[in-house]
């Protein structure tokens, strides 16, 4: 098989978790960027890779996987010399009953962010509600897109929206703070595995939506989201691409 070829985005938590499982196997990758702001990931050419139109993707060889969570029990079970997932049913179990728990508070939490971080990664293209169509347009020919990205600069930030958002986040991530409660390392128990890297991320984005203080209002999960960030693989994925920059081979 050939090498792993991560299709990734700047600031978006999805892929993030993959460099965190590719750093912790020690598995060399290429990185092709997308910019989601101009829809890279609705154009053709991506849809037949990944035809929810979404990053992250893996290719590897003639395999091509999508989303985040199932691209790294594929890692796992490809390259299972650092293990990553529980050795028992029960465990895998609840490291993927983990994996529903983030993505019940991704759509609230992906509601806040359009209001927040995509309008400002929009808006620093420079393009205005008349130019960004002709710029999305080389990329799609779903016009849906244009008028997407034209009320992402157009349109203020909804800050009631924003608020709800926000409110429901703090529920579910009081819940998270009274599991940890027990005194658990990690997610599920002693062992570091593929739940500690699915929450990770997400919850290191909670500025990006205006919320500075999660860690201080929940010591619990904020003493978590600090062990995972001590591990060198959480350094290490913290990549961005630097402006042109299309595709970079990553080294581990």
């Amino acid at each position: 098989m050939s090498g792993l070829v991560l299709y990734d985005a700047r600031g978006v938590p999805s892929p993030r978790r993959v460099r965190i499982c590719l750093f912790e196997k020690g598995l060399p990758f290429q990185i092709r960027w997308m910019d989601l702001g101009l829809m890279d990931q609705k154009a053709p050419e991506y849809l037949r890779i990944n035809p929810m139109g979404l990053v992250p993707t893996l290719v590897h060889g003639d395999v091509t996987v999508v989303d985040s969570n199932a691209i790294n029990e594929y890692l796992d079970e490809v390259y299972p010399e650092v293990r990553l997932t529980p050795e028992t049913a029960a465990g895998r179990a609840e490291m993927r009953g983990w994996f529903a728990f983030e993505n019940d508070w991704a759509k609230p939490f992906r509601d806040a962010v359009y209001e927040t971080f995509a309008k400002d990664r929009i808006r620093a293209t420079g393009l205005t509600p008349d130019t960004v169509g002709a710029e999305i347009a080389k990329r799609t020919p779903n016009a849906v897109y244009a008028r997407i990205a034209a009320r992402l600069i157009a349109d203020p930030k909804d800050e009631a929206k924003v608020t709800d958002c926000i409110d429901l986040l703090m529920e579910k991530i009081g819940a998270m703070e009274d599991r940890l409660s027990d005194g658990r390392t990690w997610l599920c128990g002693d062992d570091f595995t593929l739940a500690d890297i699915a929450l990770a991320p997400r919850l290191a984005m909670f500025p990006a939506i205006g919320v500075a203080d999660l860690f201080d209002r929940f010591p619990h999960v904020g003493a978590f989201a600090h062990r995972v960030m001590a591990r060198p693989s959480w350094a290490a994925s913290d990549i961005a691409p630097e402006p042109g920059e299309t595709t970079r081979n990553v080294a581990v």
